[in-house]
């Protein structure tokens, strides 16, 4: 399982009691499609509940692609299925109906080459480790790696994260952002082809957010990665995206697929302020807000 799972009560039960921690890729699960093909497809997926009254339908027909190196935002109201949709893709949730492939092979359970980074990093961040011990642990779970080597390739992604120096404290020790942080280098450790993200700055204050922000640019950037993000913040996903997905009240599907026209690096201060961005991000509020009220 490649997912990043350290959560919940597992990240409590110590490092021997995980089980479900990643396992190295086989070389038939490391094959890749076409380099200009989608990474990932969904085509007329249908996601349905039971509940105790009747069937609770999220999703019906929705069908999807998304390109290798994109940035892929998922916004919609509240339960339109977002982060639904998000562990769908991931295997970590069954489907009812439809097809969801990555590199052009059908997902059924979590696929190598993918990682998970929940909402709550607190309880996915192991507590008795220190900063490089975390990392280590997504590394060795990934691959095998003598201890030297390990060290310095953890060191590469403290580095990369902003954490140099802080190696050898205790999450304990480290602000709400630099735990996210941890636990976004222990994900890149893994060397994934896609990195799924849910809500992961809802946690943190503005200012912490917009740094984090700026830093998971700056990876996706540096490293040949495809991310698909969700969050409840508009302006968040105008931000940082390639491209937006707007889902409806479920079981809407889609009601928006938008590519981003706004130039690369972005600037955390000037991109916001302009004309381009403020068009975009009016758009999505509005349709999402009326949603919003239509059913408060």
């Amino acid at each position: 399982m490649n997912a990043e799972l350290l959560h919940g009560d597992l990240a409590q039960a110590g490092d021997k009691q995980i089980s479900n921690a990643p396992q190295a890729c086989t070389d038939d699960e490391q094959a890749q499609s076409k380099p200009d093909a989608p990474i990932i497809k969904i085509l007329n997926l249908q996601k349905s509940y039971t509940t105790q009254t009747k069937p609770l339908t999220i999703f019906d027909g929705l069908s999807c692609d998304v390109a290798r190196g994109s940035f892929l935002s998922i916004i919609g109201p509240s339960g339109c299925g977002k982060s639904t949709l998000l562990k769908v893709i991931s295997g970590l949730e069954p489907f009812s109906g439809g097809t969801v492939e990555f590199n052009g092979r059908k997902v059924s359970r979590p696929p190598c080459g993918m990682i998970y980074v929940f909402q709550q990093y607190a309880k996915s961040i192991l507590p008795w480790r220190t900063v490089l011990e975390n990392i280590d642990f997504g590394l060795q779970s990934r691959f095998r790696v003598p201890k030297r080597q390990a060290q310095e390739q953890c060191m590469e992604y403290i580095r990369l994260v902003g954490l140099e120096g802080y190696e050898d404290y205790y999450p304990y020790q480290l602000s709400g952002g630099m735990q996210q942080r941890v636990v976004i280098a222990r994900a890149l450790i893994c060397e994934p082809e896609v990195l799924l993200m849910d809500e992961p700055f809802s946690a943190v204050d503005a200012m912490t957010r917009a740094l984090l922000q700026e830093l998971i640019l700056k990876i996706w950037t540096a490293l040949p990665i495809t991310i698909l993000f969700v969050t409840h913040d508009v302006e968040e996903a105008v931000f940082l995206s390639s491209r937006i997905i707007a889902l409806k009240k479920a079981p809407g599907g889609m009601s928006d697929d938008v590519d981003v026209d706004l130039a690369y690096p972005r600037d955390p201060v000037e991109t916001r302020s302009e004309r381009r961005f403020q068009e975009i991000r009016q758009a999505f509020f509005k349709s999402i807000f009326s949603q919003e009220k239509a059913s408060f």
